[in-house]
């Protein structure tokens, strides 16, 4: 029985100071994260993927176009793939939000699915937009392979509910720089996760 595997990639290292929430903010990838990417092009290529769809930002993007390069599909950029949506506290520290939101930190780690930060989204937004570009690779493509460049945040909303899981409980589902997970998903409709959060493919030195 033919099935589709989709290949869900996250981002590499980014070139932005740790501890601030960047969301949407269209970060450039640090000289490791690039290196990283282009380990993981030359990784995800030998599956011979017949699509590619990525978050139009250019973290994800560079690692979309390196996979082109590396002899893969054209990628198709989509802004529904962006990562969370963090309002006005986008470019922020934890403690700046505090200070400026008393308590907002808090309540937002309360209730991940549904809290809101000020001209922001709530993990159901997140999943609402992305869950709709999933579905589409996981529905009349049985026989084909698909990658799906995202985002940290994209990618374990995505798998949680894929798992069945509480969105506010998306932190006990780790993804590293440039990790790779698989996901089968057969024509009668169930599936499997093949593996998370894989990054052996970052072991080999990107000259070799």
């Amino acid at each position: 029985m033919d099935s589709v595997r989709i290949y869900l990639l996250r981002h590499g290292q980014v070139d932005f100071p740790k501890g601030i929430f960047y969301g949407q903010m269209d970060v450039p990838l640090s000289d490791m994260g690039k290196r990283q990417s282009l380990l993981t092009a030359r990784y995800i290529v030998q599956v011979d993927l017949d699509f590619v769809i990525t978050s139009d930002l250019e973290r994800c993007a560079t690692l979309a176009c390196l996979i082109q390069d590396e002899g893969g599909p054209g990628p198709v950029f989509s802004k529904a793939l962006r990562e969370v949506d963090f309002g006005q506290w986008a470019g922020l520290s934890w403690d700046e939000i505090e200070k400026a939101h008393p308590g907002a930190m808090s309540q937002r780690m309360e209730d991940l699915e549904n809290y809101r930060p000020p001209g922001g989204e709530c993990l159901a937004d997140v999943l609402k937009r992305a869950g709709v570009v999933f579905e589409r690779c996981a529905q009349g493509t049985y026989g084909k392979n698909i990658a799906i460049v995202a985002h940290g945040g994209v990618n374990r909303v995505i798998i949680a509910d894929f798992l069945g899981m509480r969105l506010q409980n998306i932190f006990n589902l780790h993804q590293d720089y440039n990790c790779i997970n698989c996901i089968e998903i057969f024509p009668d409709g169930n599936g499997t996760l093949r593996f998370l959060n894989m990054t052996s493919h970052l072991d080999t030195d990107p000259q070799d």
